[in-house]
């Protein structure tokens, strides 16, 4: 088992300490009879921390974590009490916030190779097309923060067009604020902004100057949630799909750096004026 543990620059305790403070927020810190081993907000940080890591395989992640602890349940156990909070994980991962501009897109999520699909039981399940091609399964739709925060997401068949799934996200478009959303040439209606094709007639607000920097920070995120194994193959429910999209986008958020918005030129100048007039009265 060694040959799965990977390296980090913080220790597990350190991370899944800071995950238990951001989860009590959340989450039962009390255990509800008395031969509950973990409570639902120590259950939270625990399952997060295997994608804080980057561990592809959860059962040998839990596996490890019992080293250190013992008392803890198995992965069966734990597998179905986080199934149980899976409405109020999905709640928590994309609160309602105000914002400026985001940017949709989405991206596949197969269920099994293509050569597989005809023994594939799988409920819900479509076919689909990607920028690689076709796939059988689901896509997950989401809206991103050009600082990289995933702040809402929907799980649909593969099969349904991107344009009608972003009718759905545009439901809670009120709580956000009303932001200005940005897509690809797949969002080619109105209320969008997005890259001009050759027969456009208007002008659909799309600036070559700062939209594409903008559009390259979903990309990113995507690559983020395929490293952290969203796509793998091992997903027998639908259930359990949603479970690891939710505690993938959990992570990413938790785990996204701080960006520091720079001072403009003025803004510069205000603060240098106050200096200077500090730094005048003492000399006073």
């Amino acid at each position: 088992m060694a040959k799965y543990r990977l390296h980090h620059s913080l220790g597990r305790r350190h991370v899944i300490r800071h995950l238990y403070f951001w989860a009590k927020k959340h989450f039962s810190d009390q255990k509800i009879c008395p031969h509950q081993k973990v409570t639902d907000a120590m259950l939270v940080a625990l399952l997060l921390s295997r994608l804080v890591f980057k561990h592809p395989f959860p059962s040998i992640w839990w596996n490890i974590l019992k080293e250190d602890r013992p008392g803890l349940p198995s992965y069966t156990q734990a597998y179905t009490r986080g199934i149980k909070l899976l409405p109020l994980l999905e709640h928590v991962a994309s609160p309602a916030q105000p914002c400026t501009e985001v940017v949709v897109d989405s991206m596949p999520l197969p269920i099994c190779r293509p050569k597989r699909t005809h023994l594939c039981q799988f409920p819900g399940a479509k076919w689909g097309f990607g920028t690689q091609g076709e796939f059988f399964g689901y896509k997950l739709h989401a809206w991103v923060t050009p600082g990289g925060q995933i702040v809402q997401y929907v799980i649909r068949p593969a099969n349904l067009h991107d344009v009608t799934v972003s009718y759905e996200l545009n439901l809670r478009w009120p709580e956000f604020e009303g932001p200005t959303i940005i897509g690809d040439k797949g969002y080619c209606c109105l209320g969008y902004v997005y890259p001009p094709k050759k027969n456009t007639r208007y002008d659909t607000g799309w600036r070559e100057s700062r939209h594409p920097k903008i559009r390259k920070r979903i990309e990113i995120v995507f690559s983020a949630l395929v490293e952290a194994q969203i796509r793998s193959a091992q997903t027998k429910t639908l259930g359990s799909l949603k479970l690891r999209v939710v505690l993938a986008v959990l992570a990413h958020n938790l785990a996204r750096p701080k960006r520091r918005i720079p001072l403009s030129q003025s803004a510069y100048f205000d603060q240098y004026q106050i200096l200077l007039s500090s730094f005048r009265k003492e000399s006073k």
